[in-house]
């Protein structure tokens, strides 16, 4: 059997980050707040998603640590 890479996705329009960790269809699955975990028939994790994650509320954390550290004087690179 060929092994499947692992896969990251992100859909925008419905915040939903999916995780595929290897090949198998989920026969069940675990719901705790916005995560879920999907297990195939050998009790393995197949996927795991993540519910309304909205990565602009990451830039924006992102931009108030940069300027906590404005400090220090040195340049920092941000992408």
């Amino acid at each position: 059997m060929k092994k499947k890479k692992q896969k990251i996705a992100y859909d925008k329009e419905s915040k939903v980050l999916s995780i595929e960790l290897r090949n198998g269809k989920s026969v069940d699955s675990d719901i705790h707040d916005n995560l879920v975990i999907d297990y195939d028939r050998q009790g393995r994790v197949v996927r795991v998603n993540l519910y309304d994650i909205d990565f602009a509320s990451f830039r924006d954390l992102r931009r108030k640590r940069i300027a906590s550290l404005s400090h220090l004087g040195a340049p920092i690179l941000v992408k």
